[in-house]
């Protein structure tokens, strides 16, 4: 047996104790600094690195919507879809107001003999919902239009109705629209009747283009409100909506007729069948808006996206290949971001504002053209998406932002598209009918945080 002296203990029980101080000294020597690993291998002038910037130096403007398409196609179609109708005025946006044409058509073939009698002719509509004043009275005109339109046809937002339709509107009544309420008006005009009973004693009604080149449709119009004023919202495309005539067939004798041989016939605004368009008109005169609209000397702290195509925000970046002093740089990200201002400022309600806002690219000639960002991936969450942020306050309404990834848009501008350079970017409501509303959002010339900014994240190479 071996006997261990006391120095020798006294030796162990130091190297015991310095052990984890050795052994961690070297750990740490063997460990390898992750932000330089191999980095003394690469020569310098090949390292990459990545930056991140924000841009808040570009020109914000207040601009008038371009015409916006309004009509329908069958690829886009739907029975819910609404169509304004109606006028308001406030002092921020003046005078809107909101116009419909639409086409009828059949869905069955209508059998009523050889000589029917038709004693009712109605119209009817439903509304939806109203934006605006909801104890408002809106004075409704129903005009019959004198020129054809077809749904295999694209029609804009200022779509010139003058000299299309009979000046004797066949309705000239007065409502107050409540939503989820049905509106029915009696036309009374002899003309249109009879035409109506001469269509059903032919084949009119057994083929939707012979009714279509018979009856093309109605120019649907309000009188101009003096102030206040509401917008209804109208599912033309229900199968409430539509014209309606009470009839006897034929074969049963008007003297000796009950009420129970009557019966009804409907055309509708099909949603794939009978066209409809939108006309909507903007008059921003003596408001707050009409010395900032169109003024490129402007630098307004407030940013607008109207629907029913009325102001919009143009943006434009100069010189935006100087701001990377001439290097060779790949976009990992470009997003435009601003906040919309809370409802305690705005007066307009989180549940009012659109789900998604638009933009294109407004090119030297004028014309428009869609961003790649947008053309490549058309999901709402990359481009335009409304977000609620995730910042919190107990006092404070929530904060609501929208958000373009413009990374491929300005990665063209930087490699290769000479026409895009110095463009200007113009945001607006995607669905110009989905709201009358104005959104309002901070521009890069507010000193809010929650300002218009372009952030980068990019490879210098």
């Amino acid at each position: 047996m071996k006997l261990t002296t006391a120095a020798g203990r006294s030796q162990f029980r130091i190297l015991i104790y310095f052990l984890p101080v050795i052994l961690g000294s070297v750990m740490v020597a063997c460990e390898p600094d992750s932000g330089r690993l191999g980095l003394d291998i690469i020569p310098t002038a090949d390292t990459i690195l990545v930056y991140t910037d924000t841009i808040t130096d570009f020109h914000t403007m207040l601009v008038r919507s371009n015409p916006r398409k309004t009509s329908l196609s069958k690829i886009t179609a739907t029975e819910d879809q609404v169509f304004l109708l109606g006028s308001k005025v406030d002092t921020m946006t003046g005078i809107s107001k909101a116009e419909i044409v639409a086409q009828l058509s059949i869905t069955n073939k209508g059998i009523f003999g050889e000589d029917p009698y038709v004693d009712s002719l109605q119209l009817w509509l439903y509304v939806d919902d109203v934006e605006g004043d909801t104890a408002a009275e809106m004075h409704i005109k129903v005009h019959e239009l004198l020129e054809r339109i077809y749904y295999d046809s694209v029609y804009y937002s200022d779509y010139d109705v003058t000299g299309k339709y009979d000046p004797e509107p066949l309705i000239d009544e007065v409502i107050a629209p409540k939503a989820g309420e049905i509106y029915d008006f009696h036309i009374t005009d002899q003309d249109y009747l009879n035409r109506i009973i001469e269509a059903a004693r032919d084949t009119i009604f057994s083929y939707n283009s012979l009714f279509q080149e018979e009856f093309f449709g109605f120019y649907i119009t309000t009188e101009q409100v003096a102030e206040g004023g509401a917008i209804a919202r109208l599912p033309l495309a229900d199968d409430i909506a539509g014209l309606q005539f009470r009839y006897l067939h034929g074969s049963v004798l008007i003297d000796t007729a009950k009420e129970a041989d009557f019966d009804w016939y409907s055309a509708n605004f099909h949603e794939w069948y009978a066209q409809k368009i939108n006309i909507f008109k903007h008059d921003f005169s003596g408001t707050a808006l009409e010395n900032l609209i169109d003024d490129p000397d402007a630098r307004p702290h407030i940013g607008y996206a109207q629907g029913m195509a009325g102001v919009n925000v143009k943006i434009t970046i100069p010189d935006f290949l100087d701001f990377f002093g001439g290097d060779t740089v790949a976009l990992n990200a470009a997003n435009l971001i601003f906040y919309v201002l809370p409802d305690s400022v705005s007066g307009i309600p989180e549940e009012k504002y659109p789900d998604r806002l638009m933009m294109t690219a407004l090119l030297p000639d004028g014309s428009y053209q869609n961003i790649y960002d947008y053309v490549i991936n058309s999901n709402s969450h990359y481009f335009g998406k409304l977000t609620q942020s995730n910042e919190r306050s107990t006092f404070l309404d929530p904060l609501y932002f929208y958000n373009f990834h413009l990374a491929r848009h300005y990665q063209s501008v930087l490699s290769f598209t000479e026409e895009l350079q110095d463009n200007d970017l113009v945001i607006f409501v995607n669905d110009p009918v989905s709201t009358s509303k104005l959104i309002k959002f901070w521009t890069n010339y507010s000193d809010q945080e929650g300002a218009m900014r372009l952030e980068l994240i990019y490879t210098k190479i």
